[in-house]
């Protein structure tokens, strides 16, 4: 990481600030996975003090925090002189948001898809060619309900037909066509057309975001599911057995 004192101001160092670790890890490995590097602060000190020692390309900071808002760590750091040249958003679930003229503010409620695009349009993607084309409009999201014969409850939660919901819908689809079917209780929800009850129980922040709700413990994974190791896990270790 560069100190303050670097002129090249790192194209792919993120800072994000948020006092929420749930939201902080989450966000973090989904950024992660598009290329960036990501620091993580959980608080408005530890953010002025990560933004006097390095310099970053992006900041993003929640809004309301236990030791301050964003907006005044944001406002303390372009009066230091900390953010020449750095982008800033505020990501925030706040519904009213002071002193936030001239900051780009992206609510939370929007999902990960919608943030990283944003990050995107600002930073750019890490290689043109890591763009995927459009999904065809063909694509019906994939719903297989089991009865007493279950053996894994997984939820997809996906945000319309956003590239990372479509990858996600993909990959579990090739996925789950390995695995007997009748085994596996998997169902797909699409929070652009409405948030139901089971996406507050399954603390649901970020989208894409797989679920196993059964057997215990809850386990969430986030992301496009590029990598489906750890979905293959959970199904193998629940027992759901392989098509032969």
């Amino acid at each position: 990481m560069m100190a303050a004192s670097d002129v090249t101001r790192p194209s792919r160092q993120v800072l994000y600030v948020d006092d929420d670790a749930a939201s902080r890890y989450l966000l973090g490995r989904v950024l992660e996975n598009e290329g960036f590097v990501v620091t993580l602060a959980a608080g408005v000190r530890e953010g002025l003090e990560l933004l006097r020692r390095h310099r970053f390309s992006l900041v993003i900071s929640d809004y309301r925090m236990p030791d301050g808002t964003g907006t005044w760590m944001l406002k303390q750091a372009a009066s230091a002189g900390l953010l020449e040249g750095t982008e800033v958003l505020l990501f925030t679930g706040s519904t009213h948001v002071e002193g936030a003229a001239g900051l780009k503010v992206v609510s939370k409620e929007h999902g990960t898809d919608h943030i990283v695009a944003q990050v995107l349009k600002l930073l750019g993607p890490l290689h043109p060619s890591h763009q995927e084309d459009p999904p065809s409009r063909n694509t019906r999201p994939l719903v297989h309900q089991a009865g007493a014969m279950a053996r894994i409850e997984l939820v997809l939660y996906t945000a319309g037909r956003s590239p990372a919901s479509m990858r996600a819908l993909r990959q579990m689809k090739n996925l789950l066509a390995q695995y007997e079917s009748a085994q596996v209780d998997f169902k797909v929800f699409d929070l652009a057309e409405g948030r139901p009850a089971s996406a507050e129980e399954d603390h649901i922040l970020l989208t894409p975001t797989l679920v196993q709700r059964s057997p215990p413990p809850r386990t969430w994974v986030v992301g496009d599911l590029e990598d489906t190791t750890l979905v293959a896990d959970l199904l193998d270790h629940s027992g759901v057995e392989r098509k032969q």
